[in-house]
């Protein structure tokens, strides 16, 4: 639009706060009230097309959904004169991306807390089906108050509800999104946390993983390149800290952590581990303190106060609003899909509506309140129906969960998860097998599968402990630990250090605990097992005596004696495949003198 309005239902417009392919956002105040809003005003070219109403009328039932201190909260929507918008808080703050190109890298201390808060907002969301798709800087806002507000959710869309976005089209910011946003594929709540993993990688770098002015060149490194390791870049950044941001990162969304609250608890346990840490070895944690944490509660304040952003005046902080960003503000309306017989926003003549989010929860209270006692009985009698039909179905569920499976049932359920590569999720129905079926021949077999999970339950307890060493691994755990890594790699020089593990903790004269028990028991089954997998390879006798005359020429002759044995060995054998070993020896030894 080329001109601003003067109203926009109640509310008188001021400056322009942003301006997109979408439409414009506006300063608002109520004229009766007073409060102060962001109001978007959807461009009349875009908003009188069907399609688009229907998806301005999704996303506004999706910012309804949505009521948490990290999130913008909506607080009305309508039209005028056949345009639409809707007002939402102004936020005032700064963006996380004004916060990162002034200081250029964030300490980890801060990007801890910050993520935190993201997870939290990001739970919520997911929570009530929402995936907000376009997760960056600009669309964190970094509040007076030190709270983090997650803005912009105009293009989230809720799971299985909506219409597909137009052909060849991509919603979200290049930088940020995620693979699977770049090549259309359809997203998951790991769709956000791969976002939020590049917004961590770019607090720690000053910029995200992978930085390009060639669209074209960012997304094609989305799908092609893994980004360069943080602690290359910064060595001294926690190893617990870049191990999450680079599992975030994973091309393969299967790779990544599952939800927003896993993430978030691994922050809050990596917080307290790290800080416990610098305890113990009497560091001073600084004049950093935590921001907000995500209950909306703040810890402390932030070390510096926040400075404005360009194009503020007089100084203060400039006023920043959820659904405005610096590159994206095209992509600012989520797809929804309506069913037919749902209202669209349809104008028949010039007219003012505006419904206001308290105002239409008020009526729907009393509007329960109203009615009849007719209705009244018939939610009884439905209720004395649904009562019955409930309880049939406990008789049906009871009388199916006293059948025991059979062992055959069992075992083909075990194998198909095993085979989709989620051996966790086998994990009660191997416990089953066992303890009913403990004779059948497969019970061997199943026994493996129970052990394969202990194994990879003990690394990763051992390995987590390990890297936040809040409790140092004991010499047994640890060299377990080192025996165990890179066993697929090299699995005979693994079942050489398995043996020599045994050697010291396998004793009758030492006292062992459970956990030590168990472990002997690991590394005694994990060396037969990589006997199968990896059976050694026999070397001919004949190619160990000539092994023998290398050694013997090396230790015993002098130089020019022992280059002719290992030239002739080598002229005389080349050609045989027996002697192959023997032949390699000699070569070697010919090196070394």
């Amino acid at each position: 639009m080329s001109t601003s309005p003067e109203f926009l239902g109640p509310y008188r417009i001021g400056n322009v706060l942003g301006r997109g392919g979408m439409g414009a956002v506006y300063e608002g105040v109520h004229e009766r009230s007073g409060e102060k809003v962001a109001v978007k005003l959807i461009s009349q070219s875009i908003g009188d097309e069907p399609r688009f109403r229907r998806r301005f009328a999704g996303e506004v039932e999706t910012l309804k959904r949505l009521k948490h201190p990290g999130i913008v909260r909506l607080v009305g929507y309508g039209e005028e004169n056949g345009q639409l918008f809707y007002s939402m808080e102004l936020v005032e703050g700064e963006p996380l991306q004004a916060m990162i190109r002034r200081e250029k890298r964030l300490t980890w201390e801060t990007t801890i807390d910050l993520s935190i808060q993201v997870c939290a907002a990001l739970k919520h969301a997911h929570d009530f089906g929402v995936i907000h798709r376009d997760l960056k800087p600009a669309n964190l806002i970094l509040t007076p108050d030190h709270q983090v507000k997650l803005v912009d959710f105009g293009i989230a869309k809720l799971f299985g509800f909506g219409e597909q976005t137009m052909a060849g089209s991509v919603l979200g910011t290049a930088d940020y999104m995620a693979p699977e946003q770049a090549d259309g594929d359809g997203v998951t709540v790991r769709t956000d946390l791969y976002a939020l993993g590049s917004v961590m990688y770019a607090m720690l770098t000053g910029k995200p993983p992978f930085n390009n002015k060639s669209i074209t060149q960012v997304i094609k490194s989305l799908r092609n390149d893994k980004p360069v390791r943080l602690d290359r870049i910064n060595e001294d950044l926690p190893i617990a800290l870049v191990e999450l941001v680079h599992q975030l990162l994973e091309k393969d969304s299967r790779d990544r952590p599952p939800t927003a609250l896993s993430v978030m608890n691994r922050l809050k346990a990596m917080r307290a581990g790290l800080k416990h840490q610098q305890t113990l070895n009497g560091k001073q944690l600084g004049t950093h303190h935590s921001l907000a944490n995500e209950t909306g509660e703040s810890d402390s304040a932030i070390e510096d106060a926040r400075t404005p952003i360009a194009g503020s005046e007089n100084g203060t902080i400039s006023k920043t609003v959820a659904t405005v960003n610096s590159r994206n503000t095209d992509a600012t309306v989520g797809t929804a899909a309506r069913g037919k017989d749902e209202t669209e926003f349809e104008i028949k003549e010039p007219s003012t509506h505006f419904q206001t989010v308290d105002a239409e929860e008020e009526r729907s209270r009393h509007a329960a309140k109203g009615h009849s006692a007719e209705a009244e009985r018939w939610r009884h009698a439905i209720s004395v129906c649904a009562m019955g039909a409930a309880l049939v179905a406990c008789a049906i569920l009871f009388f199916k969960a006293l059948e025991k499976p059979t062992a055959d049932e069992l075992y083909q359920s075990i194998v198909q998860q095993t085979e989709s590569g989620d051996l966790q999720e086998a994990v009660d129905e191997i416990g089953q097998f066992l303890r009913q079926f403990p004779e059948d021949p497969r019970a061997a077999e199943v026994t493996q599968f129970d052990r394969a999970i202990e194994l990879k339950r003990t690394l990763r307890r051992l390995g987590v402990q390990n890297k936040l060493g809040i409790t140092p691994l004991s010499a047994a755990e640890q060299g377990f630990l080192d025996a165990m890594t890179g066993r697929e790699q090299d699995p005979q020089t693994a079942i050489e250090r398995l043996r020599q593990w045994l050697a010291i903790y396998d004793a009758d004269t030492i006292q062992t605990n459970e956990a030590m028990n168990s472990m002997i028991l690991l590394a005694s089954n994990e060396i037969e097992q990589l006997r199968e997998r990896y059976p050694e390879v026999l070397i001919d006798s004949r190619a160990q005596e000539l092994i023998e005359r290398v050694d013997t020429a090396l230790e015993k002759m002098p130089m020019e004696k022992a280059r002719s044995v290992l030239e002739g060995i080598i002229e005389l054998h080349r050609d045989q495949e027996w002697a192959a070993p023997a032949v390699e020896a000699a070569r070697q030894g010919l090196d070394s003198l």
